[in-house]
Formats: C-alpha cells, sequence, structure tokens
C-alpha cells in the first residue's frame, strides 16, 4: 500500500514564504509560524482526501483538474492544487482576493505542466 503525499511546487514554497513573512511583519510573533504549520496539516489532509475541494472553473485545458481549499484556520488563504494518483500537487497559496486567472497564466503554475501521475 503507497502512502499520500504531497509536492510543493517552487512558486507555492515561494508564497507561503512570502506569506509567512507577511503575517509575521503585521502581526508580530508567531503568526507566520502558525501559518506554515496550518498550510502544511492542510497540504496533509488534501494528500489524503486529493478532491477536497472545489473546482476552479478556470479556463484552461491544462487545469480542468485545479481544485481549490482554504487554509485551516487561515480562511482567506487558498491552495490551488491537482489531484494526483497518491496524493496532489501544490500548484501556489493565494490570498482569496487574488485573481486567479491572472496568476496562473503568468507565473509558474503554468510554465511547465503539472506532474502526468493526475488522478481520475
Amino acid at each position: 500500500m503507497s502512502q499520500n503525499r504531497y509536492t510543493v511546487r517552487p512558486r507555492a514554497d515561494r508564497d507561503l514564504d512570502d506569506q509567512a513573512h507577511h503575517f509575521e511583519t503585521v502581526a508580530g510573533g508567531e503568526l507566520g509560524h502558525r501559518f506554515l504549520v496550518a498550510a502544511h496539516d492542510t497540504f496533509t489532509l488534501l494528500a489524503t482526501q486529493p478532491k477536497h475541494g472545489w473546482h476552479s472553473r478556470l479556463q484552461h485545458p491544462k487545469l480542468k483538474s485545479l481544485r481549490v481549499f482554504r487554509v485551516k484556520d487561515f480562511e482567506k488563504m487558498l491552495i490551488l492544487c491537482i489531484p494526483l494518483v497518491n496524493g496532489v500537487e501544490i500548484l501556489r497559496v493565494v490570498h482569496g482576493s487574488s485573481n486567479l486567472q491572472s496568476l496562473l497564466n503568468r507565473g509558474a503554475g503554468m510554465k511547465a505542466a503539472p506532474s502526468q501521475m493526475r488522478a481520475t
């Protein structure tokens, strides 16, 4: 039995660092660390239940399986992920007010195709 896993793309990793820094700057203290822990806890949940979340309805054929899910305890922060056979691939972690189509069209989310191990 193989274990479910999550893969964090480099752009999503930068998103996490940027947002944690923002939380630390604005709120001080441990909020940035709490955000990172909550994000990785949510990634773990998504790895075990990769079809959680909602369809993005973005107009791009490579992204028709894209799912969106909120970071636990940070409801305005969204995880953009692709279900895989044994988990999920995390493409981006963004604020809910972001224009998702624009972010994915111009950012790293579209420069390379998501993993070929998609869930069916």
